[in-house]
């Protein structure tokens, strides 16, 4: 009897270890610690990896949390939010960790806003864009271009055109990125200082209907960056067509002008009254033949020059070139000429006109201004030119189209005061004409 309570109680003795020994496993493992690894954003989600299996919530009151599992490999993607504690528990419901007074920072957007870029070889661009972000974002934008062999990339997003080509360049900023068409040509040059005196004229048949329609999305795109129906828009179509375009345009006295104060209607002969460049036959078709003299004929083709009687090469006239500027704009300035008469209206009519000394002298001459001047002297005019930049050191640089001995044809003159006070009397203010500024610098370059 006594031998079978022993063994009773010998074998419940067992039975309890048993069980103490199958809680405390099931209690380790109920128990078992799961830690966070790592944290990170990544498309517009928190990832918080774990070393193993089990439960992620970031937030600041646990009666409300809401568990995110994580998956066989730890990792958990919770929605975004800008600061909390996270907490981690293991797949047992058991609290494992709190790490507190966490700080998120992301990239919300991320967007280019510089467009599509056409540079010369050797010519740069600057890719500018726009962002938004949650917290500090510490990481910077990053840039990388598809084919190295057309164009490079600086770390501040500066793009070089290296060789004629078009390829993708693409800017990163968080888990964000985006990418811009760029087009690398030899058809423009790069943007100098100052305007080359050396620049060929441009003969008849250099480009084709390909190479005009190129470069009419250059000039259209360089008037859209810096606005179009704005002060700045016409400003870039100038500097593009001096500075950029790789000819200098012939001066061509008109054959005559659309508007009601001649009595000669021409289109495209020293003038030409639509937006893009003059360079192949296919242009023709914007030409109304009924308002022909002698062509038409594209710049640089020769036609009969009614003024001297003789034979030319077609391009601009002064007024012609300024009508020019401002259609590329995106303005209707009218058929007008440059002189100054009380008999019909003219280029120095667009805006009030101030003494040109006093504008100089008080800051108020501005890029996009019209300069009135010419032997016709201040009362007669003869002569009307455009204000495109204003260096740190006073220079004046004057988009013009001019016809005598070694200014021929159309560029960018640099003027110190007395040169400037020399040539030109009035500064046309062109505020009410334009409107609005755009994207403006009264800088010839950058002097930053």
């Amino acid at each position: 009897m006594q031998e079978r309570f022993k063994e009773m109680i010998r074998k419940n003795i067992v039975a309890i270890i048993l069980v103490l020994v199958l809680f405390g496993l099931l209690y380790d493992r109920m128990t078992q610690k799961v830690s966070m690894s790592d944290s990170h954003t990544e498309g517009g989600n928190i990832i918080i990896v774990l070393d193993k299996e089990g439960q992620c919530y970031i937030g600041d009151d646990l009666d409300d949390a809401e568990w995110v599992k994580s998956d066989e490999e730890g990792v958990c993607v919770l929605p975004m939010i800008d600061k909390g504690n996270i907490y981690i528990r293991n797949k047992y419901d058991h609290l494992c960790e709190i790490i507190e007074d966490q700080k998120f920072s992301y990239v919300d957007s991320f967007e280019i806003t510089s467009g599509k870029a056409y540079l010369a070889i050797g010519g740069s661009e600057k890719i500018s864009y726009e962002s938004s972000c949650t917290g500090l974002v510490e990481s910077p934008v990053t840039f990388s271009c598809k084919d190295k062999a057309v164009a490079s990339v600086d770390s501040d997003g500066t793009i070089h055109g290296l060789g004629k080509g078009t390829t993708v360049c693409t800017a990163a900023y968080g888990d964000k990125e985006d990418s811009v068409e760029v087009v690398v040509t030899d058809l423009i040059t790069p943007m100098a200082a100052e305007f080359d005196m050396e620049k060929p004229f441009l003969s008849c048949g250099v480009f084709s209907k390909e190479d005009n329609d190129l470069l009419d999305e250059i000039l259209f795109s360089r008037v859209e960056k810096a606005g179009y129906q704005t002060r700045a828009g016409a400003v870039a179509a100038g500097r593009f067509l001096a500075m950029e375009f790789p000819y200098r345009i012939n001066y061509f006295t008109e054959n005559g002008r659309l508007g009601s104060c001649r009595e000669k209607i021409v289109d495209g002969e020293g003038r030409y009254y639509h937006r893009g460049l003059y360079l192949d036959p296919s242009r023709f078709e914007n030409i109304d033949m009924n308002y022909t003299m002698s062509g038409p004929a594209p710049w640089g083709c020769t036609i009969f020059e009614y003024s001297y009687e003789r034979h030319a090469a077609n391009g601009l006239d002064c007024s012609g070139s300024m009508t020019w500027i401002l259609v590329q704009a995106g303005f209707d300035p009218g058929d007008i000429g440059a002189g100054i008469t009380s008999w019909c209206p003219a280029m120095s009519d667009l805006g009030k006109r101030y003494w040109l000394a006093d504008a100089y002298d008080d800051g108020s001459l501005r890029v996009g201004d019209l300069l009135s001047g010419g032997d016709g002297g201040p009362e007669g005019g003869g002569h009307i030119a455009m204000c495109v930049g204003i260096d740190k050191d006073g220079y004046v640089y004057v988009a013009e189209e001019l016809g005598y001995h070694y200014y021929w044809g159309f560029m960018i003159r640099k003027y110190d005061r007395s040169e400037l006070l020399r040539y030109f009397y009035w500064r046309v203010d062109m505020d009410e004409f334009y409107g609005v500024d755009g994207n403006l610098t009264d800088y010839w370059i950058d002097e930053s």
